[in-house]
């Protein structure tokens, strides 16, 4: 390679499922930095399709044959969270970095198990929290860290959809939801909050697959939190999910609504033409020419990118196996608060 030629990252697939299909392997051309290697899936045809579908150049059905025979930087282990926990170790006591989706496993238990791997074997994986990546997200961060936002006081997030199902062998919905959706939005507290110190939750439930969550939070930073989660409000379980999040500083403050729209109250009037009035919003609206690649602007694009170009040492932290184990030990947290109707101090 030239000193003008920019490395590429060596990566390959474990998985070539519906959900890594339709959402992780689409962002693959739109990344230069990535040169795909390899496709393994038990299921040749489906290894062969995406090979086919995003140039890579081998197609395996065994994994350690794969791991033996190719010389890679990264590699994506995608499926449901206990096929993930089984997989990733494979990759990871060879000391390669791996990035699974969210969560990486069923339980915080197993979950601080991978993290530990990866340790011991002197490499990291990645989660896929791709609500980091999203635009307005990323853009609430850098808000909330100026000086004139003030400390961050207050963190409130909404999430409802329709009914939720049974799913990955856990024993209720109720459990399930937790841990296979709302774990993105424990992720997206924590980023924005930091630790948290102790919940309480209140619980309601219509039927075992209709129910609601209303969790309160004390933050580390001594900032407190309101989750309103719920599977209640809308007719279809994925289609219709309705998202927002407010952050309170000091004589400030942001919403995000949507994934695609913030407003930020900033201390400061922008304008002094007439006195006393407002309230004086930045306000980030786009149109639909700017959001025309959703997965750039909802964040599956930027994670991908990132478990690249962090491969080769180009980019740090993100969301590792140790955000996955403390999402996941919120989850649980608000279970263990819903059935015994007390709060819970987490360590």
């Amino acid at each position: 390679m030239s000193d003008n030629q920019e490395r590429k990252a060596r990566l390959a697939f474990i998985g070539a499922g519906a959900f890594a299909t339709s959402a992780i392997y689409p962002q693959i051309p739109r990344i230069p930095r990535i040169d795909l290697v390899a496709v393994c899936d038990l299921m040749r045809e489906k290894a062969e399709r995406n090979a086919r579908n995003y140039g890579a150049r081998h197609v395996y059905t065994d994994l350690n044959k794969m791991l033996d025979e190719q010389e890679l930087d990264g590699v994506f282990v995608i499926g449901p969270a206990p096929l993930q926990y089984q997989l990733a170790p494979a990759v990871l006591r060879r000391g390669i970095p791996v990035y699974v989706e969210k969560p990486s496993a069923n339980t915080s238990e197993e979950a601080k198990k991978l993290a530990e791997l990866a340790n011991e074997n002197g490499t990291w994986g990645q989660c896929g929290f791709m609500k980091r990546f999203a635009h307005v997200y990323r853009m609430a961060k850098d808000i909330i860290a100026r000086e004139e936002f003030g400390p961050l006081n207050m963190v409130t997030c909404h999430f409802g959809q329709g009914p939720y199902p049974q799913i990955w062998g856990m024993e209720s919905a109720k459990r399930a939801m937790l841990v296979g959706q709302l774990v993105h939005i424990f992720d997206l507290t924590r980023f924005f909050g930091g630790d948290v110190a102790s919940l309480s939750a209140l619980y309601h439930e219509v039927d075992e697959n209709r129910f609601a969550f209303l969790v309160n939070l004390k933050f580390e930073s001594g900032a407190v939190g309101q989750l309103d989660l719920n599977g209640l409000e809308t007719k279809e379980a994925f289609r219709d999910i309705r998202e927002w999040v407010k952050l309170v500083g000091l004589g400030s403050h942001v919403i995000c609504e949507e994934m695609q729209r913030l407003k930020w109250q900033p201390q400061t009037d922008w304008n002094k033409a007439i006195e006393r009035t407002g309230r004086y919003m930045h306000v980030y609206d786009p149109a639909w020419t700017g959001i025309n690649y959703s997965p750039a602007n909802f964040g599956y694009l930027g994670e991908v990118e990132h478990f690249a170009l962090r491969c080769i040492g180009e980019a740090e932290g993100g969301p590792d196996l140790w955000d996955s184990y403390e999402a996941l030990r919120l989850a649980e947290a608000v279970f263990e608060a819903t059935e015994t109707d007390g709060p819970v101090e987490l360590d």
